[in-house]
């Protein structure tokens, strides 16, 4: 303990400047050696004594020893053997070592190539890396929304970045299309943004021409609570879809009001401000292909969560290892997916 008091005070003792410096390489460092990844599977364990079985959800299984230091499991339901990382995205990584800083660099906002470099690994290898972890975060948007919801479209035109065999003239600019016209598919994606005043955020993506009640529906069918108030602009496809959920209740915010006349209540600020922090944080990825984009918008909302928390690198862990479906989702999106070419 007096090691420990008089490292306190010695480091109390460095200016500020160079304290922060000091305690950032301990953290890499603690980070480089795994030390993180070993602390986030004891919080886990701590949690969950076994893991269930990921081939038959079967609570019946057994440890079979370890390989290559993870925990093994055998099922007595089906006899199959499974491993802790199994259907998370480290499963049948080698560099998992490597995994805490690759999450620093995405907190930093590198770019694939630029972190790829960082840490001496391959342009593919971080591309990769970046949608498996992305694909975990899948199952942490809500599943239900309550209270006052408000709800509101952003239009973003469709990108095909990475994609050879264009059926299209190649754009000079994002900006340079027009929009639906003489094209028998979406040239825009609308991102409906249903914000929760109480916190939560439903983000999705949906390539259409005009967004339609159906494809409302989609994104918010059984997602609403009983008695929740929904608010949008005059959009009649709002009002389609509320006509056939009567437990939900409609409010409307008419013409180019920002705060409804009659109700001061009635606004769409939230949402808006939403739509405003999508576009400052796809900004820096120099545009983003249009079906990757919803990997792009669960990062945004994860990351506004972790936000609130300090140990934001531990609970990306954390994330990643409780998510036992990112595995399959992340080969299910490879099968669009281009592979770079460097």
């Amino acid at each position: 303990m007096k090691q420990i008091t008089e490292i306190k005070a010695t480091f109390k003792s460095l200016p500020v400047s160079t304290q922060a410096q000091l305690l950032d390489e301990l953290l890499q460092e603690f980070e480089m050696n795994g030390h993180l990844i070993e602390s986030v599977k004891m919080d886990i364990k701590e949690q969950k004594s076994k893991k269930p079985c990921p081939h038959c959800a079967s609570l019946k299984v057994y440890k079979r020893g370890k390989q290559h230091g993870t925990q093994m499991y055998q099922c007595r339901a089906c006899n199959k053997w499974y491993s802790e990382t199994t259907g998370t995205p480290l499963w049948d990584i080698k560099l998992k070592h490597k995994w805490q800083s690759y999450l620093r660099c995405m907190q930093q906002g590198m770019s694939i190539k630029k972190t790829a470099k960082e840490l001496n690994i391959s342009i593919q290898t971080s591309f990769d890396w970046r949608h498996k972890i992305l694909s975990a975060l899948d199952s942490y948007t809500p599943q239900t929304l309550s209270g006052t919801i408000e709800c509101d479209e952003m239009e973003l035109p469709v990108n095909n970045k990475g994609q050879r065999n264009l059926k299209r003239p190649a754009r000079k600019r994002g900006t340079d299309f027009k929009r639906n016209e003489a094209s028998a598919k979406p040239t825009l994606v609308q991102i409906i943004a249903s914000v929760e005043r109480g916190g939560e955020k439903l983000i999705k993506a949906v390539e259409s021409k005009r967004l339609s009640a159906e494809e409302i529906a989609q994104v918010l069918d059984k997602k609403i609570k009983e008695g929740a108030t929904l608010i949008t602009d005059k959009h009649p496809s709002y009002r389609k879809f509320t006509k056939s959920h009567p437990e939900i209740k409609h409010r409307v915010l008419y013409g180019k009001q920002h705060v409804s006349k009659e109700d001061s209540e009635i606004h769409l600020q939230r949402a808006n401000q939403t739509h405003s922090q999508i576009k400052a944080f796809l900004r820096p990825f120099n545009g983003v292909s249009t079906k990757y984009l919803q990997n792009y918008l669960n990062w945004y909302a994860y990351s506004g969560k972790l936000n609130q928390n300090k140990e934001t690198l531990k609970q990306w862990l954390v994330a990643i290892f409780m998510s036992q479906q990112a595995y399959q989702l992340f080969w299910l999106f490879k099968e669009n997916a281009v592979i770079i070419r460097t």
